[in-house]
């Protein structure tokens, strides 16, 4: 019989994967030696660190190791953007209850003296809360890559034509006087 993947498992593989779709590069870390490895992913942008825990006392005694180390080999890249870009993700399959775990919630979320955190309680077994979660990272990457691959004078010669407004060539004439002065002014 083959053996199920624990909860843990495939919450990992579906971050894995919604990432991977998104265009990050995206791995198994082991960041902090005896805990189980955290899955890193990267692109252009970001650099982001994520880990699930299945009750909230484990997630609140190891989130100060995993962000201490993942804030010390990110401050190491010298050479990099994504210090300013790097994000730790925890999520909690349970539910929160006690005062003391909404206080220890709100100490963890606030402080980003070391590093900015995303934490998530409650996600029981339904994988697909895991897209809220990393919503933020896909929907930017998306307006980035579309934005870098698109003209904007052509964006805006298509509306003029469809307005019929302003004759063909005449938009012909300004696109070229904005592209060689870099403004309209008097024209």
């Amino acid at each position: 019989m083959a053996e199920t993947p624990s909860s843990s498992t495939r919450f990992k593989e579906y971050f894995t994967t919604l990432l991977r779709d998104a265009e990050y590069d995206v791995r198994p870390w082991e960041l902090v030696k005896g805990m189980d490895p955290v899955v890193l992913a990267e692109n252009p942008y970001y650099v982001i660190a994520f880990q699930i825990f299945d009750i909230w006392s484990d997630l609140i005694k190891a989130a100060g190791q995993i962000e201490l180390a993942l804030s010390q080999i990110i401050g190491k890249q010298k050479e990099t953007a994504k210090v300013w870009d790097a994000y730790l993700i925890l999520v909690c399959r349970t539910e929160l209850h006690e005062i003391e775990e909404f206080n220890q919630f709100s100490n963890l979320v606030y402080n980003t003296h070391r590093t900015r955190k995303i934490v998530r309680t409650g996600l029981g077994d339904t994988l697909t809360r895991l897209n809220e979660v990393v919503k933020p990272f896909i929907s930017l990457t998306k307006v980035r890559s579309t934005a870098k691959g698109r003209d904007p004078l052509h964006i805006l010669r298509s509306k003029m034509i469809e307005s019929g407004n302003v004759e063909p060539g005449e938009i012909e004439k300004l696109i070229a006087i904005f592209k060689e002065r870099g403004d309209l002014t008097n024209v």
